[in-house]
């Protein structure tokens, strides 16, 4: 990955039934399947440091999703390299994609009016359908990448 400027969307996979407190946003009953998370990473070091950081478990939890990935290993990550910001508009698309549903109302987007940047699917969400959603509904985005982990 790339030091450069984008936004993320992060795949953590759920195989066992379990209530997770996330920091002050509350009690998150997780179920199994797949939860999709989606940020933006404009700060030092850009996509590379962001996903780095994802993929580590955080010792002292920051963000909401840090919270999630005490429990629930990440799987895959969808990036692009761009300047705009366009968090909310992958966090429209992904709570539009077939199957989602909102597990924590606000979850990641406390400093948006988004309804939330966390959506659970019972399957994989599919990559090439979230890619072509994107595509028609942001005209010129940047080229969509994707990284699979091993879990």
């Amino acid at each position: 990955m790339e030091k450069g400027p984008g936004t993320y969307a992060l795949i953590l996979e759920s195989r066992v039934e379990q209530s997770l407190q996330i920091g002050r946003r509350g009690s998150m009953a997780l179920v199994p399947g797949f939860y999709l998370y989606v940020g933006s990473a404009f700060g030092p070091g850009g996509i590379a440091a962001r996903i780095a950081h994802h993929r580590r478990i955080a010792q002292r939890p920051h963000w909401h999703i840090d919270y999630l990935r005490l429990v629930l290993p990440l799987t895959e990550c969808w990036f692009s390299y761009e300047a705009r910001h366009m968090e909310h508009h992958w966090a429209a698309v992904a709570g539009g994609l077939q199957g989602a549903s909102i597990p924590l109302a606000r979850f990641g987007a406390s400093d948006c009016d988004c309804p939330s940047h966390l959506f659970h699917f019972s399957e994989r969400p599919r990559y090439g359908a979230f890619r072509n959603r994107l595509a028609l509904s942001v005209a010129g985005h940047a080229r969509l990448g994707r990284s699979r982990y091993d879990v």
